[in-house]
């Protein structure tokens, strides 16, 4: 019995683990919206069911311990193979003609369904070895689901909080393999030495295409060397080196850019939008909030460029905070702060007031909607000190094809703030959309500024901060119609921000 209570267990531990461990192979293709989850879950649920019932009427048919113990190995060889290289597949289940979230759905299935049927044969059949009458088969049914559930939490629980945020994914994928695979292996006595081989000739195979010959990191960018990786607790960390700059990127989506001989920031990069919303300002700030630290770049402009502006940084993912030093060459003075945590439940802690509040925080593929919504533009109005701003950072590629998202998170602070104003290099050009950078900005000023006196006020603040890409940016003032018309107002209730970023597409 206790060999049947050892295999669920581990079993159980294995599955979840995969599921936790399947949002890491996704996410540099698909990212990690609701739809992948759901592709997910979705995937493992019908994989479940479906191997509840083969494995009952499996154990029906040859109630064998050692069949059971080649279930698993088989299950572990299943999740070898299709995970050994999943990218290729990934790349052509993106390529599939229908829309991106029924995409996700078929990537799951290909990469998880076999070797999840195959652990969900392993409960019922489980159960019926153990069941020795009829009289003791719910409280032997009970116990076997109480074990594996047990499993699954154990699984969980040390893929979320402890293998992933310390390994890469290939060495943690082995070891899930090799798990089931050795959990068959010694799952019955008969046949003990035929399933050790296979095992042990299943490993070393393995051994060499996960551990020893990871698969290389594409560059997100041509010509790009990948100098860092790391899986943390949030993203696929990458810091990649492309020509004379370096780059930090979530998955592929990039974060932060320095020139890697001066570190400096190139001109065109948002810092410099950043700080054109201050235009808005009849004086710089003496303090400003900053959600979202990635390499540092906006703390360190500040630095840089008025060191008396002192600078509260907050970072949810420490481990950006070690890249964003070691990689970037960020050292925060005296006058900055770096906190990690999230970037609303900090701000309803440090309660200012603050001259200017920054947004320029993003999962790999898009803005966490609690930073988008009615709500958290309420609280940054609270904790504003009179005159102060709040400027958001929105990259058009996490907006939508149409924008839709973007629009919704400009109506949700027009309720809130009197004067909203938009900064876009496309935008104020005449496109009808944005693929790179728009400063929302936002005050309680009823003072609504022409383009003229924007222009001159964003004079005033490049001079100050002695940087003429601070004029070129205030330049590229929208002042077009804001398109808020048929987009919903977004509050922590209702924010369907996958939705408006990838549906219709």
């Amino acid at each position: 019995m206790f060999r049947l209570y050892t295999v669920v267990f581990l079993s159980g531990a294995a599955l979840m683990g995969l599921e936790i461990a399947g949002s890491r192979i996704m996410a540099p293709v698909f990212g990690t919206s609701i739809f992948v989850w759901g592709a997910l879950i979705t995937t493992f649920l019908v994989s479940l069911s479906t191997g509840y019932a083969l494995g009952g009427k499996l154990a029906d048919r040859r109630p064998s311990h050692a069949l059971l113990g080649s279930i698993l190995v088989a299950a572990g060889f299943a999740l070898w193979l299709l995970l050994a290289r999943p990218a290729p597949l990934l790349a052509l289940c993106a390529a599939a003609p229908f829309p991106e979230r029924f995409q996700a759905l078929l990537a799951a299935l290909l990469l998880f369904a076999l070797p999840s049927v195959l652990m969900g044969t392993i409960s019922p059949f489980a159960t019926r070895l153990a069941a020795r009458d009829v009289g003791s088969i719910g409280r032997t049914a009970g116990s076997l689901a109480a074990i594996s559930t047990a499993g699954s939490i154990v699984g969980t629980f040390a893929m979320a909080f402890l293998l992933i945020p310390a390994f890469p994914i290939e060495p943690i994928l082995f070891g899930l393999g090799a798990v089931l695979v050795l959990a068959g292996a010694f799952a019955a006595r008969e046949r003990l030495g035929l399933r050790l081989a296979v095992a042990a000739g299943g490993l070393l195979a393995a051994s060499g295409v996960f551990v020893f010959r990871p698969e290389t990191v594409a560059s997100p960018l041509p010509g790009g060397t990948v100098v860092f990786r790391k899986e943390t607790a949030y993203h696929r960390l990458l810091v990649v080196d492309v020509g004379p700059r370096r780059a930090l990127y979530f998955n592929n989506f990039a974060q932060g850019m320095v020139d890697r001989a001066s570190g400096r920031i190139p001109d065109f990069l948002y810092p410099n939008g950043l700080a054109a919303a201050l235009l808005w300002r009849k004086e710089l700030p003496k303090n400003v909030f900053v959600i979202g630290l990635g390499a540092g770049m906006i703390p360190r402009y500040f630095s840089e460029k008025a060191p008396q502006i002192a600078t509260t940084s907050v970072e949810i993912d420490p481990e950006v905070v070690r890249v964003a030093e070691k990689y970037f060459d960020f050292r925060p003075d005296a006058n900055d702060r770096v906190l990690v945590g999230d970037g609303r439940s900090l701000l309803v802690r440090e309660k200012g007031p603050w001259d200017a509040i920054f947004l320029d925080a993003f999962f790999s593929d898009s803005v966490p909607f609690h930073l988008t919504t009615l709500e958290f533009f309420e609280l940054c109005r609270d904790r504003l000190a009179p005159g102060g701003i709040f400027a958001g950072n929105l990259a058009g590629l996490t907006m939508g094809h149409d924008q839709r998202l973007f629009w919704a998170v400009v109506r949700s602070a027009q309720r809130v703030f009197p004067n909203v104003a938009i900064l876009s290099p496309e935008l104020s050009s005449g496109e009808k959309t944005f693929s790179g950078s728009a400063i929302l900005v936002a005050s309680m000023s009823t003072d609504r500024l022409s383009k003229e006196r924007v222009f001159a006020e964003g004079d005033r603040v490049a001079k100050a901060f002695g940087n003429p890409a601070i004029a070129a940016w205030a330049r590229t003032f929208y002042d077009g119609e804001l398109r808020t018309e048929g987009v919903p107002m977004l509050t922590d209730s209702y924010s369907p921000t996958e939705a408006m970023q990838h549906l219709g597409r």
